[in-house]
């Protein structure tokens, strides 16, 4: 893709807020034309795992869902919509859903009766469902969807819009990854494993830190990109077996501000767009080796300074390289590994609420290290 379509495509987001701030603007202007519409929100389909996801809410800081997923083949009705393309109306909504469901269960109690939801394509690709709710029964029809579809087509635009955004910057920073298939090997597994090891920690810091879906989503997938400056690494440096000299390890520290670079470069070729899940990006590549006492590196943050997804980014990446086997050294156990992290808590270097989020999970973690394990380095010498 060239500049100029990345400019025309990213262009609306001057000045666009998060997609909860979005929703509800929209549903203040709707209210005024349909006040009998109470709630707008968006799940999200995450294809790998075939789960909706609870993502962003036009009542947050309400009496919203959160942190929330569930198998789309277990709702049959949505599932075809999610093929189909077509809405699914519910008038009564207690007589109709089973209260057995969270979901269903805390629709119910909530008090909604009526919900209309809209599947959303990207690309013709089924990213997730517009969900509309009232508290008055017999609300949605095709009528009133009709009635309805100016603000629906808004929704989807903005939802789409911001779908469209993350992707390209993963996208973006995937193909730049890619064109060096040695740094992409030596990394993938890597990874694979920070990025499961974020969404742990998000979900665990969320009420601390006032995390939303959408945060902890944008934290999630951005955590593969914080390497991203090792591409300015030789490979031969990144695998070496014996000890780094003074020099090559001034060389190591500089990927962060390399990555900076690369990101700035892949958000300048979108047309810099100003959206908050860039923001995030950028936090994650330049401060993820920070600590709260200022010993880490390049900037010396302390404390506040250093934002809540690099924090997380940091404790997942400390954890991992403790737990990954080296040239060098001999992984350490989940137990060890995190008895480590909490002594550098102790010292004042880790946020405790994100090294506690990974210490309630720790069957979970075991299950991670074996389902992407770190090659041997002999056999990645092989491949070279």
């Amino acid at each position: 893709m060239d500049t100029h379509s990345k400019n025309s495509d990213h262009s609306y987001f001057a000045s666009a807020g998060t997609l909860n701030n979005q929703l509800t603007d929209i549903h203040e202007r709707l209210r005024v034309s349909a006040p009998e519409v109470d709630r707008i929100s968006f799940a999200l389909y995450d294809e790998e795992n075939d789960h909706l996801k609870t993502y962003a809410d036009s009542t947050f800081h309400g009496f919203e869902l959160l942190h929330y997923e569930f198998p789309l083949s277990e709702l049959p009705a949505l599932k075809i919509c999610s093929e189909t393309g077509d809405c699914r109306y519910l008038n009564d909504i207690p007589n109709q859903l089973d209260a057995k469901f969270p979901h269903s269960k805390w629709l119910i109690d909530q008090g909604y009766r009526s919900s209309l939801a809209v599947p959303v394509f990207q690309n013709k690709k089924f990213i997730g469902f517009i969900f509309l709710n009232s508290f008055q029964k017999d609300l949605f029809n095709q009528s009133m969807t009709e009635a309805l579809k100016p603000f629906l087509e808004i929704i989807r635009f903005v939802v789409t819009s911001e779908y469209d955004l993350v992707h390209s910057l993963i996208d973006s920073a995937s193909l730049v990854h890619s064109q060096s298939q040695e740094h992409w090997q030596e990394s993938s597994e890597h990874k694979e494993r920070i990025c499961r090891y974020a969404k742990v920690i998000a979900l665990e810091v969320a009420h601390i830190y006032e995390l939303d879906d959408e945060s902890i989503e944008n934290i999630t997938l951005f955590s593969k990109c914080h390497d991203i400056g090792k591409l300015s690494i030789p490979v031969s440096l990144l695998t070496k077996s014996s000890s780094l000299g003074h020099d090559e390890r001034d060389q190591l520290k500089d990927h962060v501000e390399k990555g900076v670079e690369i990101i700035n470069k892949i958000i300048n070729e979108m047309g810099s767009p100003d959206h908050p899940c860039v923001a995030v990006l950028k936090e994650i590549v330049a401060y993820h080796h920070e600590f709260l006492d200022g010993s880490g590196y390049p900037y010396g943050l302390t404390q506040e300074d250093i934002p809540i997804s690099a924090r997380i980014i940091t404790v997942a990446n400390v954890f991992d390289a403790l737990t990954s086997h080296r040239p060098y050294k001999q992984a350490w156990s989940v137990p060890f590994a995190l008895l480590e992290l909490e002594k550098m808590v102790a010292n004042g270097k880790l946020d405790r609420h994100c090294v506690n989020g990974l210490r309630y999970h720790q069957e979970y973690l075991k299950k991670v290290i074996e389902a992407y394990p770190e090659p041997d380095p002999k056999d990645r010498l092989d491949r070279h």
